[in-house]
């Protein structure tokens, strides 16, 4: 018997959700999901539980602790010669991590799971999508329906989410529809777009925008990436992607002339 197979399987399954293992291990998670239905049920619930838990309230670091922080961030005195000297930016990001770490902790029994995290003014919204980009380029598997049909993508959201997803052809423009998957913001089910362009891939969520008014896309840069963020008819989009902010521009612009297409041809379906 190997040590993956002596091993408690619940361990197993946290350290696989938390990307802990290599490709062997991996496998043989997955092997062992296949076989036994409890633990694939436990494991899909593990899933929808740290999905859930981005999009809970967090509490803000006391402001005692940021400048204790962001001082600690200062640039540092000039090193040594021979010493590569530490960048100031990779060393505030790297504080700002250690203080989301002490800020605020959020633990769930029976299955060992826990978030950490420090709330830095950004919409719970956007820091889930955020969380998700990341997570699912982490474990491999950013789609859960890959298609490049909007014929296909768009009905298997549809029993699957509350607001009807906005599917955009725009492989004209460069961008190829790759699929969809559910994530979860806020405590609900919301729908995600995937588009590759190159090596790239473009997250597109969108969620109920619960009264808000239309806005024009607001870009940012976000723990490395870009991120834009608009409303419109009903919904509340969010776009990210590892692309130049330029380029993710050039998709936001290309998707909102389509889903103005599409609302003209269906003007019943706005919400």
């Amino acid at each position: 018997m190997s040590d993956l197979e002596r091993d408690d399987p619940r361990l197993l399954i946290n350290a696989a959700i938390d990307g802990e293992l290599d490709a062997a291990g991996a496998i043989g998670v997955e092997r062992r999901l296949a076989e036994d239905p409890n633990l694939a049920k436990e494991h899909a619930r593990l899933i929808a539980v740290q999905k859930a838990l981005r999009g809970l309230p967090r509490e803000r670091a006391p402001e005692a602790l940021r400048a204790r922080i962001l001082a600690m961030a200062a640039p540092a005195p000039a090193q040594r010669a021979g010493v590569v000297a530490f960048r100031p930016r990779r060393r505030l990001a790297q504080l700002t991590a250690l203080a989301a770490s002490l800020a605020l902790g959020v633990v769930i029994g029976a299955g060992g799971l826990s978030v950490l995290s420090l709330r830095d003014g950004a919409e719970v919204a956007e820091k889930a999508v955020v969380a998700d980009y990341v997570r699912s380029r982490i474990s491999g598997r950013p789609i859960d329906l890959a298609s490049n049909d909007r014929h296909n993508v768009k009905p298997w959201l549809a029993g699957k989410v509350a607001v009807p997803t906005v599917v955009a052809d725009l492989s004209a423009e460069g961008f190829i529809l790759a699929g969809g998957r559910v994530d979860v913001v806020d405590n609900q089910p919301v729908a995600t777009l995937v588009y590759q362009r190159r090596e790239h891939m473009i997250d597109l969520t969108q969620t109920p925008a619960r009264g808000e008014a239309a806005s024009d896309p607001r870009r940012e840069m976000v723990d490395g990436y870009a991120l834009s963020r608009w409303t419109e008819a009903g919904r509340r989009f969010i776009a990210i992607s590892d692309l130049p902010a330029s380029e993710l521009d050039v998709f936001v612009a290309a998707f909102r002339r389509a889903a103005a297409v599409e609302r003209e041809d269906q003007p019943s379906a706005t919400p």
